[in-house]
């Protein structure tokens, strides 16, 4: 089940952040209206999503629910070397030549 935030405006609801579906999927909605001022803002959100991924797949789909502009930060970048001074073996995540 995905939880998220929308706004109602001009008789449409808009999601607060994109949403991870593909085109043309068909999903099922329920509405709970909030109180104003009581629902998690979008960062929120994210946030509980990451910390209660069970998978690297939970969490890698609710990255995708950051927002688009992250200053250039590279997650893989940095997941590599975490490994790297952890004293691991590299991952080699960049794409390989055939």
């Amino acid at each position: 089940m995905t939880s998220i935030i929308a706004v109602y405006e001009g008789g449409v609801l808009r999601p607060a952040h994109p949403l991870p579906f593909g085109e043309g999927e068909t999903v099922e909605i329920n509405i709970v209206q909030s109180l104003p001022g009581t629902f998690p803002t979008p960062a929120d959100d994210v946030s509980s999503r990451l910390q209660s991924a069970k998978s690297f797949d939970e969490w890698l789909a609710a990255t995708k629910l950051l927002p688009p502009d992250d200053g250039g930060y590279d997650i893989a970048k940095a997941l590599e070397e975490n490994r790297i001074w952890s004293g691991e073996r590299p991952a080699n995540l960049a794409s390989k030549s055939p």
